[in-house]
């Protein structure tokens, strides 16, 4: 008997021991020889009504380029109780993108920005500035103020975080958040993606390196939402007894109880 013990106690524990290692694990397709995966390509970030430009126009004539960036005008009391304006370092305001993927720009009007990346913003206005003679050698800098990525979930530290340049990767904003903890389920990583047509969601797999570099979720969009869903063993900490199951000194128990009951009805 106490050798039907010991034969029903290893099994529990080889049983209990066989927990998903493999499911933690990056990139497991990848093998140690050097290996050439090609991926979605670089994607720009793209203008989007309601964001927030910053555009700053440079010229060699510094009163010229004033006339093109919006100041950020503060005030002050003067000796004589009157309101003074003054501009410390000429500091810019940013051009909120209408409904209609427009911007009311200076001297120039309106501009249909929506769908243009930074760059293409800068050459359009650029050329506009120098084809009609407004400000022959300008240059122009526009920079998003306000685009973001969510991140929820089993991350070390979940968070809003800032898009501060073009083709950032699920990566490096992974890394950001100081990587997933041990109980995120690295095969389901779920992107929530706003769209013209609706809400894109797309599902990537961590530890297939092929797959997450083909997803079109791979470069993040300003607006991102990056869900790391829960683990079986998270999800049972819910109830109160939910990794029992998972306990070697749990099964060690339920077969010592088999074991005696066995043993009585032997008996």
């Amino acid at each position: 008997m106490r050798k039907l013990f010991f034969i029903v106690t290893a099994f529990v524990m080889v049983l209990a021991s066989c927990s998903a290692p493999k499911q933690v694990a990056y990139f497991q397709d990848v093998s140690g020889k050097d290996t050439l995966i090609a991926n979605v390509g670089l994607q720009p970030l793209k203008v989007q009504p309601g964001e927030k430009l910053m555009i700053v126009v440079h010229s060699s004539v510094p009163e010229l380029a004033a006339t093109f960036n919006l100041p950020v005008v503060g005030y002050r009391l003067g000796t004589s109780n009157t309101s003074q304006s003054y501009n410390s370092n000429y500091a810019t305001m940013s051009y909120t993108v209408s409904p209609e993927g427009t911007i009311d720009f200076p001297v120039l009007g309106k501009i249909k920005v929506q769908g243009m990346t930074r760059n293409e913003v800068a050459e359009h206005i650029k050329h506009r500035l120098v084809s009609e003679n407004h400000c022959t050698d300008a240059i122009v800098n526009v920079e998003l103020s306000n685009a973001y990525v969510n991140v929820m979930g089993e991350v070390n530290r979940p968070g809003r975080y800032e898009l501060t340049q073009d083709n950032v990767t699920i990566l490096d904003i992974l890394s950001q958040t100081s990587d997933l903890n041990i109980l995120g389920l690295r095969q389901n990583v779920m992107v929530s993606r706003n769209t013209v047509e609706g809400t894109q969601v797309y599902n990537v797999d961590m530890t297939n390196m092929q797959r997450l570099l083909s997803s079109p979720a791979y470069m993040m969009q300003q607006g991102d939402l990056v869900y790391v869903e829960p683990n079986q063993v998270r999800k049972r900490q819910t109830t109160v007894s939910g990794n029992n199951l998972l306990n070697t000194g749990f099964w060690i128990s339920v077969a010592s109880l088999i074991t005696s009951i066995i043993s009585v009805m032997v008996r």
